[in-house]
């Protein structure tokens, strides 16, 4: 891959599931259960966008939804079509040019950070108006981000622990542009890789902004996979549900 080559080309690859191991089936069922199951799954067409390793397109699909989950990284699909059986399908693509007709999906996902990747928050934005286009008209987006507030304040520079096989050590800074820059070293044995995660922080009202601009305005906002009411000051995450009704789902 040459230099031009965007980070999340490059970063989510096998390794990228054990450093994570953490965010597993278990936690996938936990937010299912208390954010998303509540929307009425049975019978919906939802994309779980970004899907990673499938752990939410399986969740979901539990709960009787039809799944279609997309991703750009061919080592996460491939995991993917282990853990999500209950998928309607798997397909690899750009989030910001979804291979979707116009208003397709009941409800789309994207959880564990999966926004904020683009190179310029222009690109942000187009995501969310992709989004919104392949939505059906009283359709609702669930965006799952850092509390960019809470970060701001209290970033850990550097980090170090054992992950399965991999010793990792993570150092972070935000950039001026409100960019989180974390690299990543992994190592095992005498292996030695390093690579490089940028995500663009989404303060609450700039996020509740952008999705008013794309038609998809904000309902309701959780600082946890628990359904725990935001806040700003301690939440350790934003998600949010929005779309073009109070009753989107």
């Amino acid at each position: 891959m040459s230099a031009d080559t965007p980070w999340f080309v490059r970063a989510f690859d096998a390794a990228y599931l054990e450093v994570y191991a953490h965010r597993d089936l278990v936690e996938a069922e936990n937010a299912t259960q208390h954010l998303l199951a509540p929307l009425q799954l049975a019978g919906k067409h939802v994309l779980d966008l970004a899907c990673g390793g499938g752990r939410y397109t399986e969740a979901v699909a539990r709960r009787g939804a039809r799944v279609t989950g997309i991703d750009l990284s061919p080592a996460l699909l491939a995991v993917a079509r282990q853990v999500a059986p209950s998928a309607h399908g798997l397909v690899r693509g750009h989030m910001l040019q979804l291979p979707f007709t116009a208003g397709c999906f009941d409800l789309v996902l994207c959880m564990f950070t999966s926004f904020g990747y683009m190179p310029s928050l222009d690109d942000d934005v187009a995501v969310l108006r992709e989004v919104r286009r392949v939505l059906q008209a009283r359709g609702a987006l669930v965006l799952d981000v850092f509390n960019a507030e809470r970060v701001r304040r209290a970033l850990p520079a550097h980090s170090a622990r054992q992950v399965g096989r991999y010793h990792v050590r993570e150092a972070r800074e935000l950039d001026a542009t409100g960019v989180v820059v974390k690299r990543i070293e992994l190592r095992h044995g005498d292996s030695v890789q390093h690579y490089e995660e940028r995500v663009r922080l989404w303060p609450y009202a700039a996020l509740r902004a952008a999705l008013d601009a794309v038609g998809l305005p904000l309902h309701a906002a959780w600082g946890s996979y628990r359904g725990d009411a935001f806040r700003a000051d301690t939440s350790e995450r934003l998600v949010v549900l929005a779309g073009s009704s109070a009753d989107a789902c």
